[in-house]
């Protein structure tokens, strides 16, 4: 199995016709404060599989790491592969619902791993952003990239 593309964004779903829709893709986060928890955020994955592998099931690892390969969390589970009835390769769209709390400003990366093997990495930057002195709302909440 392999991955056509992974990405962040606010907000994902997969519709009854099977289409993939994607609002909010970023790869950028600021906040002022720190540990800074970002309540929401969606892993957004396109899987594709051959078909020698319908009918398998493959083993999903989702790591979180920050810039020096220290886990920060992670999340498994297992994929069923269908069939596609052409007997081409078949598409999965996946979405994870996200909540992290970033300890530090840096570099992260969200690492896909299928049966063990590193498949695509999602690189995150997370900047500290000053506060503004002028009493208004500094914009940096969680849901704004």
């Amino acid at each position: 199995m392999e991955i056509a593309f992974a990405l962040l964004a606010d907000a994902a779903n997969v519709s009854r016709e099977g289409k993939l829709n994607v609002l909010g893709a970023f790869d950028r986060i600021h906040g002022v404060t720190f540990p800074l928890k970002w309540p929401r955020m969606v892993l957004v994955t396109r899987f594709e599989a051959s078909a020698a592998e319908f009918g398998s099931e493959k083993s999903l690892e989702i790591v979180t790491l920050d810039a020096d390969g220290k886990r920060l969390g992670s999340a498994s589970g297992k994929m069923k592969i269908g069939t596609d009835q052409s007997g081409r390769s078949v598409k999965i769209n996946h979405v994870l619902p996200m909540a992290m709390t970033f300890p530090t400003p840096g570099a992260y990366s969200i690492e896909i791993l299928v049966n063990g093997e590193p498949k695509a990495a999602v690189p995150l930057e997370v900047v500290q952003r000053e506060p503004q002195q002028n009493g208004q709302p500094d914009g940096d909440q969680p849901g704004t990239a």
